[in-house]
């Protein structure tokens, strides 16, 4: 131990300097270390009293070395280590902490920074690594700007900046680094931070702002150009006040939550809506057969519609859905159970000479009607779209599409899930809906979008070129009319019982001709989308 003015007061008992090992240990004892003096320590520290003045602890151990200060006060500390240091319990810097070599490491312990408290000679692998449950816990009495928290993980620097504006009472915010991608993220959401910084806040009235800088290209799926700074406060994700800075590689937001976690997402937008399709629906439950995943799922786990035979087109949506196998067994509540995938487009709220699809996505649609993303529950993401008020259609692979009416049914999209507004299409009335009469069917008093699209056209008709029963009996059925093709996922399974036969008993030909043509072989349906 090497000491310089140092005054040691010992009341009661112990202070024990171990030469083996070199080792600090303060048992019910008054320490002090006078300004300008450092203590030297090569082995391990535990106290359970603070070490008191203005003089500094010198971490300088041939092996990794424990901290155990039972929550309480080192003045100065510099870590001068490279096999670092490990917090054993929490401990707390009244006044500087100077890196030097090495890391301190948290594990699940907390290292507080007084609020006076400067950190300096931080970097890549000299930092506080967060790598258990343990945070470092900044203290404030007074604003700060930008004030620097020296968090990694590995050999990888991620700080965190907190800038605080208001009045402060016992006040402090907590923050660590996770070098994942928040698991909060909606589902298909393309550009994003595999890194995020959890936050915890007390005390503080006012604004509170972090920032987290991430490490260029190894942080970074998607573009980067894309990234804006989010808060997630257990329930919303929110970019109002967001920063972002890609020559900095710093994102942030306010803080507006006791908890919390800071990253980087595109700024998305979130949709929810409901539809029902006639072929599946049923008047009597007033819910959609599933017979599509039940007993053995045959709905694709993979996006349908970007592919053959239906090739629709996908716009600014490059990255095909998919959905895990858990998504399609049974839920808790009958009616989440999946019913197939629909098709979603986002549009502009041009209303003439016709809206244009600003962006499109495959989503699942569960029996009660309601449209979710690929993880059976969240609303349905549309990527790098501001908030606004936009135009919604949905369409499928053997129903005719349906949109709400530009004119009169645009829905304001944001981010928010608690705050998002429900398209409901099932109860919209005539004049919300695009298109005249017959531009839906109606069925047990609900909106309906139009079954018989069995060549998934723009059409839906029984004779002539091109018409749906040719599709059934002709490419389908290898025009044997008595032929059933079961346990099968096809456009011309119309009523969408996993079955496609032409006569018989819940025969598909029926759904075209009676269900939506009203029995008359020369009527046909045309579809209605505002282009």
């Amino acid at each position: 131990m090497k000491l310089k003015k140092l005054y040691i007061v010992i009341v009661f008992c112990i202070f024990i300097y171990r030469p083996a090992k070199a080792q600090l240990y303060i048992d019910n004892a008054i320490f002090i270390i006078q300004p300008g003096a450092t203590v030297t320590v090569q082995g391990d520290i535990t106290s359970n009293t603070d070490i008191q003045g203005t003089g500094t602890v010198l971490l300088k151990g041939a092996a990794l070395q424990n901290v155990s200060m039972a929550g309480f006060t080192i003045p100065n500390l510099e870590i001068d280590n490279a096999l670092n240091a490990t917090l054993t319990s929490n401990t707390k810097i009244g006044g500087s902490l100077l890196f030097t070599n090495g890391k301190i490491i948290l594990g699940a312990n907390n290292l507080t920074l007084a609020d006076v408290a400067t950190v300096s000679g931080q970097g890549t692998g000299k930092f506080i690594e967060t790598d258990g449950t343990g945070q470092v816990i900044k203290n404030l009495s007074a604003d700060v700007a930008a004030t620097e928290i020296p968090i990694g993980l590995g050999t990888s620097y991620r700080p965190a900046f907190i800038t605080s504006t208001g009045t402060y009472s016992s006040a402090a915010i907590g923050v660590k680094v996770v070098a994942q991608s928040d698991i909060s993220k909606p589902p298909m959401i393309s550009d994003y931070l595999a890194v995020n910084w959890p936050i915890t806040k007390t005390g503080v009235t006012g604004t509170v702002a972090v920032a987290g800088q991430y490490l260029d290209v190894t942080d970074i799926s998607g573009n980067e150009t894309n990234l804006r700074g989010y808060f997630f406060d257990g329930s919303d994700w929110s970019s109002a006040g967001e920063t972002h800075d890609a020559a900095l590689n710093r994102v942030g937001a306010p803080v507006t939550a006791a908890t919390g976690e800071i990253s980087g997402l595109d700024k998305f937008t979130l949709t929810k809506a409901k539809v029902f399709l006639q072929g599946a629906y049923n008047t009597t439950t007033g819910v959609m057969s599933d017979a599509l995943r039940t007993p053995t799922n045959l709905i694709p786990l993979t996006d349908p519609y970007r592919n053959a035979p239906y090739n629709f087109v996908e716009v600014a949506n490059p990255t095909a859905e998919t959905a895990a196998a858990s998504v399609f067994a049974d839920q808790s509540n009958v009616n989440n159970n999946i019913v197939d995938w629909v098709f979603v487009e986002l549009r502009n709220s041009t209303v003439s000479p016709g809206n244009t699809v600003l962006q499109t996505r495959s989503a699942l649609l569960k029996r009660d009607g309601n449209i979710v993303d690929v993880d059976g529950v969240s609303p349905v993401t549309f990527n790098n779209t501001p908030n606004g008020n936009y135009t919604i259609a949905v369409r499928h692979r053997n129903h005719l599409g349906m949109s709400a009416d530009p004119a009169t049914n645009l829905l304001a999209l944001d981010e928010k899930k608690s705050t998002a507004v429900l398209l409901d299409l099932t109860t919209a009335g005539a004049t919300k809906i695009y298109g005249s009469a017959g531009a839906f069917a109606i069925g047990g008093g609900k909106n309906l979008l139009w079954a018989g699209n069995a060549n998934f056209n723009t059409n839906v008709k029984f004779v002539g070129l091109a018409n749906d029963k040719d599709f059934i009996l002709i490419n389908t059925l290898n025009n044997n009319p008595i032929q059933v093709i079961s346990n099968i996922y096809s456009p011309a399974d119309l009523n969408m019982n996993g079955v496609v036969r032409f006569v018989g008993l819940n025969n598909d030909k029926d759904i075209l001709l009676i269900n939506a043509l009203a029995n008359t072989p020369s009527n046909q349906t045309l579809q209605a989308l505002p282009n």
